[in-house]
């Protein structure tokens, strides 16, 4: 009977853990997305000032 027990809570644990694996997942891939916008912009600066140098 506890061996039950036990091993029902092992598999609620899992799946609980399961699923904040997943969220985190997600937050990564947002954080990745953010991350690429941010080198496009620093990209397009660095540009910028690339032509202002050059037009000195």
């Amino acid at each position: 009977m506890i061996l039950y027990i036990i091993v029902a809570i092992s598999i609620l644990l899992n799946i609980i853990l399961g699923i904040k694996v997943i969220q985190l997942q997600k937050e990564l891939e947002e954080l990745k997305k953010a991350t690429r916008l941010t080198k496009e912009e620093v990209e397009k600066l660095n540009e910028r000032l690339r032509k202002l140098k050059s037009g000195e």
